[in-house]
């Protein structure tokens, strides 16, 4: 495999503390698809989803370069086992691979692109 970048971000659970029982927050709107939504609200604690995926949806943009991509155009999706998949535009991006991982206070995620 040829790395051709990598991209990494951390953040903590607690800005996404506010948004625990609003799901129609703007900032949520704005910064993550419908789906994104529905699948951190399927939790309960919804504010460490949220904190990941906007981890790895961070990660992504940073491989990418910035370049083109609003980070609203990325979406992190997971497969039937529940990995994480990087999508863009509604197209599955196989070319780059994202890990995600949390504790209560901290999320982090990396992306890396083949």
């Amino acid at each position: 495999m040829t790395v051709k970048g990598i991209g990494i971000d951390i953040v903590e659970v607690k800005r996404f503390l506010p948004f625990k029982k609003e799901r129609n927050d703007r900032f949520l709107i704005d910064n993550f698809s419908a789906r994104e939504i529905d699948y951190c609200f399927g939790f309960c604690d919804s504010a460490v989803h949220l904190a990941g995926t906007f981890s790895a949806k961070e990660a992504v943009w940073k491989v990418l370069g910035k370049k083109n991509i609003l980070q609203s155009m990325i979406e992190i999706r997971r497969d039937t086992n529940g990995k994480p998949e990087v999508w863009i535009k509604n197209c599955r991006q196989k070319s780059i691979l994202v890990s995600i991982s949390h504790t209560r206070k901290t999320a982090i995620a990396v992306a890396i692109r083949q």
